[in-house]
């Protein structure tokens, strides 16, 4: 290889590398910044639109009435779940007389050159 040819690529690598990496950092700062000042205004919004607290009894009430809607629609799925339609077993597996034909070594590229070996 030639030095000259080298040294570009060494002085491209050394140049290049700390580039990409310091706009990789740039670039997670500004996702911080952006993710701290999203967080700000969604708390400033939360508090604007906050409603009088309602006593615990009316509060537990309506969330009472949507786990007894919904507690059918878990046993359902659950139901669902543990149906088994076919026993896992390895008998699932059977080979195939495709497995003998390998299409690397009969492809035409491949089979003409080895892969590393100049003749």
């Amino acid at each position: 290889m030639d030095i000259e040819a080298f040294s570009y690529t060494l002085i491209t690598t050394a140049i290049g590398l700390p580039t990409v990496f310091c706009f990789l950092a740039f670039l997670a700062i500004i996702m911080v910044l952006l993710g701290k000042w999203d967080n700000a205004k969604r708390a400033k919004a939360a508090a604007k639109a906050a409603p009088a607290p309602a006593p615990a009894a009316k509060a537990a009430e309506p969330a009472a009435k949507a786990a007894e809607n919904t507690d059918w629609i878990v046993a359902a799925v659950a139901a669902y779940v543990a149906q088994d339609e076919e026993p896992v077993s390895a008998l699932a597996w059977t080979p195939s007389e495709n497995l003998k034909y390998d299409s690397w070594a009969s492809a035409p590229r491949v089979s003409k050159r080895l892969s590393g070996v100049n003749r």
